[in-house]
């Protein structure tokens, strides 16, 4: 069974690169989400933004904060300059939201 690392890692690209997926638009944005605001979206087991479902779901999971720090650090080092940044948010809806309002 992969470790949560590799499975969010997996999710992340594979939303990353499916039309309407959200992290597209969080991939050219410049941000990242904290802990646990990207656990809820992990313990979400789909995209709610990939409406026409072009990517399969996966079982919701989380991630401890050390395997966050390593996938925060896998995704910069994939998107230059990005950066952990709340936003000013709570809750992945809300996050997700100001991204969209100031990227999509």
């Amino acid at each position: 069974m992969p470790s949560s690392l590799d499975t969010a890692k997996r999710v992340l690209a594979a939303d990353e690169a499916v039309l309407f997926g959200i992290f597209g638009v969080i991939g050219s944005s410049g941000y990242f989400p904290p802990c646990g605001i990207l656990n809820e979206f992990l313990m979400r087991g789909y995209d709610p933004c990939d409406q026409d479902r072009r990517m399969s779901g996966w079982p919701p999971f989380e991630v401890t904060l050390e395997e966050y720090h390593e996938l925060k650090n896998w995704w910069v080092a994939h998107h230059a300059g990005a950066v952990e940044d709340g936003l000013g948010t709570a809750c992945w809806d809300d996050w997700v939201q100001e991204v969209l309002n100031r990227f999509g």
